[in-house]
């Protein structure tokens, strides 16, 4: 079976339903408070007699991060398919400011135990988190949501050269998306040419 992710948008029970049975495929769901009876439920949980299963840290962007994986199966769960309920703890430190930050992110998954385990959930859900980072990335600096582009192929053919610019402009080596965008339109005839190594 595959597996298809969400945001809590579409953490809805015709949607687990129509992916479980039509689909044949498990899903892996944020739940958040626009889903309150389901995000209360999950947040009750035992969490704190729970075993931390998996914990990641990384370094990078001015930040240290803790991640947290808390794993509990979900019978008392009232969301159709749920086999494991996830819990990360996020933990963030700004070097610079020292300010800390705690998050909790939750997730619901049709997955069983034997099918994903904590590492894995992990995983999947930081993949998630990556792609989630990447629309944001299209939407504020590309302006993807207000693209006049509509007909055709045009708006694949736009996320798709949206998607290759991005990678191309963080090696740069600039702090942020905008500032590479500023600095290849200062020379808009010769630096797109050099970001693609064309003499």
């Amino acid at each position: 079976m595959s597996l298809t992710q969400r945001d809590a948008l579409h953490t809805q029970t015709d949607t687990a339903q129509h992916l479980v049975k039509e689909r044949k495929a498990h899903y892996l769901l944020t739940v958040k408070r626009n889903q309150p009876t389901l995000f209360n439920q999950v947040k009750a949980l035992p969490w704190r007699q729970a075993p931390a299963l998996f914990t990641e840290a990384s370094r990078g962007h001015g930040r240290q991060e803790r991640r947290t994986v808390k794993v509990l199966t979900a019978p008392r769960i009232a969301f159709p398919y749920a086999c494991q309920v996830v819990r990360v703890h996020r933990w963030v430190k700004e070097v610079a400011t020292g300010r800390v930050r705690r998050t909790y992110a939750y997730v619901i998954t049709s997955l069983s135990a034997e099918q994903a385990g904590a590492a894995r959930l992990a995983g999947l859900v930081r993949g998630h988190w990556r792609i989630e980072a990447l629309h944001h990335v299209r939407d504020v600096s590309f302006g993807e949501d207000a693209s006049r582009v509509r007909c055709g192929n045009g708006p694949q053919n736009m996320a798709m050269l949206r998607n290759l610019t991005i990678p191309l402009l963080t090696e740069l080596g600039m702090t942020s998306i905008p500032e590479a965008i500023r600095w290849v339109s200062y020379e808009t005839f010769t630096r797109p040419l050099e970001l693609l190594q064309i003499p």
